[in-house]
């Protein structure tokens, strides 16, 4: 765990209900804090509630009740341009779908979170080349994510998210389409990245071997309030 003890995300009273002809309570009353440079793995049942918490986290999704507090701001009670700012430079997000535009290069995915962020084309172009030295993927630079494997594609993903410098990674299953080996090296990858710039990491996977590569790991369980 980072010495930092600083805690970057705190969640209070966590509650996400799904309206229906079935009412569905996808998290029941989470309470839960983050230290700032913790790298955090959420294990748990598929239907479990673990990408709804990890969206909850993003601001994709409103919860139905309780608090977000990141970095002493409460998202919860954000307008649509305070999210859109938030999504673009305090957190970054990886997905096990990789989450690319194909019909754009690799590095232009890596550029366009850049983009909307406005930061200087020569500040993006240095950036972009620092991503892809580190992920070792500068080979792949003028190709497009159709192209690339399952491994490389999440590798340009990784780079996509951190391209802003994000206080905060979130992924969700970021291995669920790779092999045991590629997955190791995206694990390693992540967690080596987020130690070496004291970012904090919340990962959603059902991979039990993911959790060696995390300072805490979270199990939730259904329908049961948590203190975690």
């Amino acid at each position: 765990m980072s010495k930092n003890t600083q805690p970057i995300v705190q969640i209070v009273d966590l509650v996400q209900i799904y309206k229906g002809k079935v009412e569905t309570i996808a998290l029941p009353g989470i309470n839960l804090k983050i230290n700032r440079g913790e790298r955090v793995v959420i294990r748990g049942k598929s239907g479990i509630g673990k990408t709804t918490l990890l969206h909850c986290l993003a601001g994709i999704l409103k919860p139905s009740a309780g608090k977000i507090i990141i970095e002493n701001r409460n998202i919860v009670d954000f307008n649509e341009d305070q999210l859109a700012d938030y999504r673009c430079t305090t957190v970054g997000l990886i997905y096990q779908s990789y989450n690319l535009a194909p019909f754009l290069t690799v590095e232009e995915n890596i550029e366009f979170p850049m983009v909307i962020a406005k930061i200087r084309r020569e500040k993006r172009k240095d950036r972009i080349l620092e991503l892809v030295d580190l992920l070792e993927i500068e080979r792949y630079l003028n190709q497009k994510p159709p192209y690339l494997s399952g491994g490389e594609q999440q590798r340009v993903a990784i780079a996509v998210a951190l391209a802003n410098k994000p206080a905060i990674i979130l992924a969700d299953e970021p291995t669920g389409n790779l092999d045991t080996e590629t997955s190791d090296q995206v694990y390693k990858l992540l967690s080596n990245m987020c130690i070496a710039h004291n970012t904090t990491l919340v990962m959603a996977s059902h991979d039990p071997e993911a959790k060696s590569y995390a300072d805490r790991e979270i199990v939730l369980s259904k329908l049961k309030s948590h203190d975690l």
